[in-house]
């Protein structure tokens, strides 16, 4: 009997080692999809985050937030991280000659390009209203296409159409999120526009000035210390003296400064006159701890609507 019950027990552990073994192993959940986007600067960077939200993508953004588009060179990991990615997306202009000879020398077979000054209409380089003109420049294309929400809105589709071809699977996340920004956006639009028909004033940048695209959008009128992409931090006393005469003008007086620039024009001219200074922000980049909060493009450009309100007076009514 004991041995009976010795062979059961043995005979059980076979059946149970078997079954075991003979079981099939386990699939392993399918590899995701992972889509790697490598974006030189801000806009595009928060418009592709925002149009991949809820899917496998690996955003990274080349500059580091609170530092300068105009100083910026690449890293020898910044060009890895170029050539392994799956989409790239940096905007062209002088600001961005580096990209145009990196992704020459390098294999993009298996990376979609996106430059963003190709999926809207350019216009040349702002010197109206600019106080300090640069001799012997040549023509330039205006590279700060984002700063109209029309524009925004053209590049984000192109972003989104990228999105599609490398993940098709995931395509109507890319639609929704793509069509809540651009509901977004639109209503950012219809605000400006407002604000444009129901005030009226000049706007005083004591900085460079990138805002071309914006302000022929909507029709403000301005008056700024240097161009665009200007490398220049000090202005002329000619130009101090014709900022002051603006602001003794106007009724608001009120001085704008860009963002995570020298605000040295902009506090001598607020000392000197008794003017308030506020941020225009161009969306170059942003500061760090704004990077780490998730600000977007849609928060900035809300900042900019509340301040370019204050610094405008009400048209009067006939």
């Amino acid at each position: 009997m004991k041995t009976f019950i010795k062979v059961l027990f043995i005979l059980s552990l076979i059946g149970i080692f078997s079954t075991l073994f003979f079981l099939p192993i386990n699939e392993q959940e399918p590899e995701k999809h992972e889509i790697k986007v490598v974006a030189t600067i801000f806009p595009a960077y928060d418009l592709a985050r925002s149009i991949s939200k809820d899917t496998d993508v690996q955003n990274k953004m080349l500059i580091q937030p609170g530092s300068d588009l105009h100083s910026y060179e690449p890293s020898p990991q910044d060009i890895v991280d170029i050539k392994n990615s799956n989409i790239f997306i940096y905007n062209g202009g002088e600001s961005e000659e580096w990209v145009e000879k990196i992704i020459s020398e390098i294999n993009t077979a298996n990376t979609i390009i996106i430059r963003m000054m190709d999926s809207v209409e350019l216009k040349t380089e702002n010197i109206d209203g600019v106080l300090e003109k640069e001799e012997g420049e040549q023509e330039e294309y205006d590279e700060h296409i984002w700063t109209s929400p029309k524009n925004t809105i053209k590049i984000a589709k192109t972003i989104a159409q990228a999105f599609k071809n490398s993940n098709p699977d995931s395509t109507a996340t890319y639609q929704r999120n793509l069509e809540q920004l651009t509901e977004e956006i639109n209503e950012l639009d219809k605000k400006f526009q407002r604000l444009a028909d129901k005030k009226t004033g000049t706007l005083i940048v004591a900085d460079r000035f990138p805002f071309k695209y914006f302000v022929e959008e909507y029709g403000f009128d301005y008056i700024a210390a240097f161009p665009g992409c200007s490398e220049q931090t000090e202005a002329s006393a000619k130009t101090i003296a014709e900022l002051s005469k603006i602001i003794a003008q106007n009724h608001e007086k009120i001085i704008f400064h860009l963002e995570l620039t020298n605000t040295k024009i902009a506090q001598t001219l607020a000392e000197s006159t008794g003017a308030h200074q506020l941020t225009w922000h161009s969306l170059h980049n942003v500061s760090l701890e704004d990077f780490n909060a998730g600000y977007s493009y849609v928060d900035i450009m809300t900042d900019n609507l509340s301040n370019l309100d204050k610094a405008l007076h009400d048209r009067t009514t006939n």
